[in-house]
């Protein structure tokens, strides 16, 4: 099945579980792997990418993950547990890939040769991240904006730079920020009840 990571997730994304999303997966319906496709890419890419990989390896491993998915669909005992299955699918295909390339030798982790080692609280933080994603995409395009580059930069941006990429004055950073963040805490918690 065609992988399009272009593909904005639809609306019913947030409100189908994942059991109900793999059962129409078996099925071969397309919206609902679109769906599951948009729930967990950022999950399977950055754990790729977070066990040492290039973003062209990462790509790969990402594609195989979902391959595989795909055709285990019907097979997935757990649907609650489908985050630690793509992660240790991730891990086994990502230490897959780094040996047959053999660039990565030195770098590679034990959790990363041993895909079972992995550690529940990676899972718990992974889905944590894909909903502040979520909510970030329900939140006001310019407030996402910013709380993306001050909390998700590499490093962390003065306020001065804030101010010149945001085009506010000095003093009005925090109070922004605050409101955003206020937005966000309140889109979340909507979404949880």
């Amino acid at each position: 099945m065609d992988v399009d990571e272009s593909a904005q997730p639809p609306e019913e994304s947030d409100e189908a579980s994942d059991a109900e999303l793999l059962s129409r997966c078996a099925e071969r319906d397309r919206k609902a792997w679109g769906i599951l496709v948009a729930r967990y890419k950022d999950l399977v890419y950055s754990a790729a990418l977070a066990s040492g990989l290039s973003a062209e390896d990462a790509g790969d491993v990402f594609q195989e993950v979902f391959l595989e998915l795909d055709s285990s669909a019907a097979r997935v005992r757990n649907p609650q547990a489908l985050p630690r299955w793509l992660m240790v699918a991730t891990r086994r295909l990502s230490y897959k890939v780094a040996t047959q390339r053999r660039r990565m030798a030195p770098r590679i982790s034990k959790d990363l040769i041993d895909p079972r080692t992995l550690v529940e609280d990676e899972v718990v933080a992974a889905e944590a991240r894909r909903q502040l994603e979520a909510g970030l995409g329900r939140l006001d395009p310019r407030c996402a904006e910013l709380l993306r580059y001050i909390f998700f930069s590499p490093e962390t941006p003065s306020y001065s730079d804030i101010c010149e990429r945001f085009g506010l004055a000095l003093g009005s950073v925090g109070p922004i920020r605050g409101r955003c963040l206020h937005r966000l805490r309140q889109l979340l918690e909507e979404h949880d009840d």
